[in-house]
């Protein structure tokens, strides 16, 4: 009988006592907080942490190596994993997640918090998240059969990876990120404990594929190329921010039109209140709402601005000069828009 060794045994213990606290705590969490406090199953991770960890060491120093107690421990993990990811799978095809609350729809995007950017963003499309669902569960049920668990591992690695990533930088919550965490630990340790039939596959045995008759250093040199041929383009390209100096949004104050000094109004919308310089040379006029806007493009040259507008595409363009008019963040515009004369105050906003 091959001795295991009591590290394998240890990490074992360790992983399926996390996986299976963590997939628990879960589950608890959405189905039982209405009869259980949150501070009782919170203890549920610690108490299989220790259980395991307890184990780890009885199993040590009992000094055996029967492969079933092995098989035991690395069953709970992959079904720890795969009830996990095969439950938030379901969830999002009966609705349960990705779902974006009614009364945020309506709210300015700048406002949004990155949880909630990344909740709108997945709920947009039901569809999108069946299909991320479908996958889920699969890769859950190939995950829990000894010929296909490999497969399953490729399957769910990317799906976890990426619920990772997005858990880290959409600040989705400590709690979440740890326990995607756990779940990614658990899949990566069917790939680890596979390291030799990884290697001799990718690594070591030869494809029958037909190579090319060229030299090593022309092959590397087009390998290489996609990494400088892209690099080369984007440097002639430029960048989309031509003018970060005046890229911004700006409130327009003491505005001018034909010599006549025009006041905001709670009632109007024809009164022009905020001016976005943007990327591509982007430049909209607010005129009171979001819903009444002007869209087009400027170029400036030499203190001289010109815009000309896509849509509506029947307004009459801007002609003007733009000049610092004291302070931080303070331009002076004046200029024709069409036959009428335009003359105000920009100020830049910052957020």
């Amino acid at each position: 009988m091959q001795k295991i060794p009591f590290i394998k045994k240890f990490v074992t213990c360790v992983l399926a006592g996390l996986v299976i606290g963590a997939f628990t705590f879960r589950q608890s969490i959405s189905w039982l907080r209405t009869w259980v406090p949150i501070r009782v199953m919170s203890m549920i991770p610690l108490l299989c942490l220790v259980a395991a960890v307890i184990y780890a060491f009885v199993w040590q120093t009992r000094k055996t190596n029967r492969p079933a107690t092995l098989a035991f421990w690395q069953g709970l993990i992959r079904y720890g994993v795969a009830f996990d990811l095969a439950s938030f799978g379901w969830e999002k095809i009966c609705h349960l997640q990705l779902v974006m609350p009614q009364s945020k729809l309506d709210l300015p995007y700048r406002s949004f918090a990155p949880s909630d950017l990344f909740w709108y963003f997945f709920s947009h499309s039901y569809p999108l998240g069946c299909i991320i669902a479908g996958i889920q569960i699969a890769g859950a049920m190939l995950l829990l059969f000894h010929r296909t668990r490999l497969a399953g591992v490729f399957v769910l690695l990317p799906v976890l990876a990426n619920i990772l990533l997005m858990d880290i930088f959409y600040q989705i919550g400590d709690s979440v990120v740890v326990h995607a965490s756990i779940m990614m630990s658990g899949a990566l340790y069917f790939l680890f404990i596979e390291f030799n039939r990884l290697k001799e596959f990718f690594f070591a045995a030869k494809d029958q594929l037909p190579a090319l008759n060229l030299s090593k250093y022309f092959k590397t040199a087009i390998r290489l190329s996609i990494i400088y041929i892209p690099l080369l383009f984007i440097s002639l390209h430029g960048t989309l921010d031509k003018y970060p100096q005046l890229t911004g949004k700006y409130e327009v104050r003491e505005l001018k039109m034909n010599q006549q000094m025009l006041y905001r109004t709670s009632c109007a919308d024809s009164i022009l209140t905020v001016v976005y310089f943007d990327i591509r040379n982007g430049c909209v006029f607010e005129f009171n709402t979001p819903q009444h806007r002007w869209n087009g493009t400027y170029t400036i040259e030499n203190n001289h601005l010109e815009i000309t507008w896509r849509s509506p595409a029947d307004k009459p363009g801007f002609r003007g000069i733009m000049s610092p008019a004291g302070g931080s963040g303070r331009l002076m515009l004046r200029g024709l828009l069409g036959t009428d004369s335009l003359n105000m105050i920009l100020q830049r906003l910052s957020y």
